[in-house]
């Protein structure tokens, strides 16, 4: 089982990351995101987006098990989160979420 906060904060200090939902959509929109994380109590309009272009662009989308105030810790943040968008995982191996869902 991977550590999802372990594994973003190796992202965020080794890799490019996009917090929140305008720049991660335009990440996914313009293909170069590689993974969306959406918090689960996202608002509905912001998932169904999120997910629909995402769905487009062939771009996974994992659902964290945690309200958005606990994605924004999962990174260090003392703010929620609603999106966020892996551009380059760096050194970290939150990519592997996305075998482990599909797999």
């Amino acid at each position: 089982m991977i550590d999802i906060s372990r594994e973003l904060q190796v992202a965020l200090n080794t890799g490019k990351v996009m917090l929140g939902y305008r720049k991660s959509l335009k990440a996914v929109i313009d293909g170069s995101a590689k993974l969306v994380i959406l918090a689960s109590n996202a608002p509905a309009d912001v998932m169904n987006t999120v997910q629909y272009y995402a769905k487009l662009s062939n771009v996974p989308v994992y659902v964290f098990q945690g309200s958005s105030w606990d994605l924004g810790a999962a990174v260090r943040k003392p703010f929620k989160i609603s999106t966020i968008a892996i551009i380059d995982p760096g050194e970290s191996n939150i990519l592997a979420l996305v075998t482990q869902r599909t797999g």
